[in-house]
């Protein structure tokens, strides 16, 4: 087990948007992404994962395989790693992306629990 603080690793840069990985587990990878106003993260996918995105703080513009998608604090995305995504901190404020890339064993894991 693991606990990690999301405040022990919060750090901005003028540069550009920075990332900060919290855990690797089997395969899969969880970090956190932090944009000032303006910052953009560039059209990207992960094949062979699934992405899950918390909105932790802040708005912006999601873009999903182009289509644009404006997001604000407490809002999920899940998309599949095939999907071409970016994002672009379009407001005034400093926001955070908590981000998982995931592996599934197979389509029908967890549809029972």
């Amino acid at each position: 087990m693991s606990i990690t603080s999301l405040q022990d690793v919060k750090e901005f840069s003028t540069e550009r948007f920075t990332k900060r990985v919290l855990f690797r587990h089997d395969g899969g990878v969880t970090f956190v992404l932090h944009f000032l106003p303006g910052q953009k993260l560039p059209v990207h996918k992960h094949p062979g994962t699934d992405v899950i995105l918390l909105v932790v703080e802040g708005t912006g513009t999601m873009i999903l395989d182009g289509v644009e998608q404006e997001v604000k604090q407490e809002d999920v995305i899940c998309c599949g790693g095939e999907t071409e995504f970016a994002f672009h901190n379009t407001g005034n404020s400093e926001t955070r992306l908590f981000v998982t890339l995931n592996k599934v064993p197979n389509e029908s894991y967890g549809q029972n629990i």
